[in-house]
């Protein structure tokens, strides 16, 4: 049997598809999220945004301290010359070389290890910067050829501390948003913290300065950020760089936030419709397995309900359709006299006066109301079997020989008041399994009895008649 495929089959295999769909988003879904967020968590943690204050200072001293710290230790300290940016004509007060000398004493002697942060110091009076990270001399020509000044830097970007906020220093810590470097072409994102004598902490020398480049990690590949402003501060959000992205309503977004300073925090939007969109192949997929499914599963219902139609078929007799002798071999006859039972043996009289007389379209016709007769007054469970032209068989489960005896009596009656062609009537013969030990010993002494009940009529009737 060739494949059918329907709007029904088409429907119940999409809705069963989305339901499977369904429950599999939400399995992988906050799978995904974790995933999703244990990477937004290590690229903050791992200093691809704001450098920790270790890294700037080093055993985790105030930067208003520097210009504090023992001088004996700095001594040795010479500065590199080649690290050091002046305006023309420009020099260091003595204060600030004591500042860039701690630093250089910090970094230059790898105490302090610094990770992927461009870090400076930018002097406020002497308009000076210290590199206090690897300049490369491509970049340092090109900051020596523009002739700016950390100071113009940060002030041009409002990151500087001494041109902050007092709500933005409360943290000691003035952060930047990410901006185009004009140097190196990169996405920078600048933290800036003041530098300050333990003795006039209002008093603002400088500004410790890292740079990180906000694009470079691996977290960053394929997104994009905005920048948003608010009441509460300044706002990085970062999304996938995509078509689904773009067109994805705010309500199908999963954000996650991280603070960079007081003011500034970093948001991570997840868009939900771009993770459905990159598993709608599997729906496809899936769709298209249960419908394939189903419709074997439809040619194999079918095929067994084709199977069973023919082995009804083979048991049938094809003009009556009541069982014929072949359901002597089926588990239904051999259920029935597994336990006590009768038998009746019935055969239609005149059968042969009505061919003979009116054409054998009637016979059938005759054979057909006893048929009807019989279906009329025994049950559903009996087994009804013809096993000749006019001859039958009824065996009855369950049914003691009185009531049999009944039965076949109410057999004749029916058949009598049919009336048909004022001639038709049968004989019939009962026993049952009380007195006989197998079913053939039944069925032999039904139909003798069969015989003795056509004998009683032939003595009130020729014998012609009663064939």
């Amino acid at each position: 049997m060739g494949s059918k495929l329907s709007w029904p089959c088409v429907r119940q295999s999409c809705l069963l598809a989305t339901l499977v769909f369904i429950v599999l988003l939400l399995t992988l879904l906050p799978l995904k999220i974790d995933k999703e967020h244990r990477a937004f968590t290590n690229f903050v943690r791992a200093k691809h945004v704001v450098p920790s204050y270790v890294e700037l200072l080093g055993k985790s001293l105030y930067l208003h301290d520097i210009i504090d710290f023992d001088s004996t230790l700095l001594a040795p300290v010479k500065l590199d010359p080649s690290r050091l940016l002046l305006p023309p004509g420009g020099t260091l007060l003595p204060e600030e070389e004591q500042i860039i000398r701690y630093f250089d004493y910090l970094y230059s002697s790898k105490k302090i290890a610094v990770r992927d942060a461009f870090i400076y110091i930018g002097l406020y009076k002497s308009n000076a910067f210290y590199v206090a990270t690897p300049l490369p001399e491509e970049v340092k020509s090109r900051l020596m050829n523009k002739q700016n000044s950390a100071n113009e830097f940060c002030q041009r970007l409002k990151y500087c501390s001494k041109d902050a906020s007092a709500e933005s220093l409360a943290d000691d810590i003035v952060l930047s948003t990410p901006y185009l470097d004009e140097i190196t072409g990169d996405i920078i994102l600048s933290m800036a913290a003041p530098i300050s004598s333990s003795h006039e902490p209002e008093h603002l020398l400088g500004d410790v300065i890292a740079d990180t480049s906000f694009m470079a990690s691996d977290f960053m590949q394929g997104k994009v950020f905005e920048i948003q402003h608010s009441g509460y501060g300044t706002e990085i959000v970062i999304t996938g760089d995509s078509l689904w992205t773009r067109i994805t309503p705010d309500f199908l977004f999963y954000a996650m936030s991280d603070h960079l300073d007081n003011l500034s925090f970093l948001t991570y939007k997840i868009s939900v419709l771009r993770f459905v969109m990159l598993y709608f192949p599997l729906w496809l997929l899936l769709s298209t397995v249960i419908m394939i499914y189903q419709i074997k599963l439809n040619n194999i219902k079918q095929l067994r309900v084709d199977r069973q139609r023919f082995r009804e078929a083979m048991l049938l007799d094809p003009s009556t359709k009541i069982y014929n002798k072949k359901v002597y071999e089926t588990l239904i006859f051999k259920a029935v006299i597994a336990s006590q039972y009768a038998v009746i043996c019935i055969d239609g009289d005149k059968i042969k006066t009505i061919n003979d007389s009116y054409g054998h379209k009637l016979g059938d016709m005759a054979i057909m109301q006893i048929v009807e007769a019989m279906r009329a007054v025994f049950r559903e469970s009996d087994i009804l079997i013809r096993t000749g032209g006019d001859e039958f068989v009824v065996i009855l489960a369950n049914c003691p020989v009185a009531k049999a005896l009944q039965l076949a009596d109410k057999l004749k009656d029916n058949i009598a008041q049919r009336h048909f062609l004022n001639m038709l009537t049968v004989s019939c013969g009962v026993a049952d399994s009380t007195d006989y030990s197998s079913f053939d010993a039944v069925l032999q002494a039904a139909d003798k009895a069969l015989y003795a009940d056509k004998a009683q009529k032939r003595g009130h009737a020729g014998d012609d008649v009663l064939r």
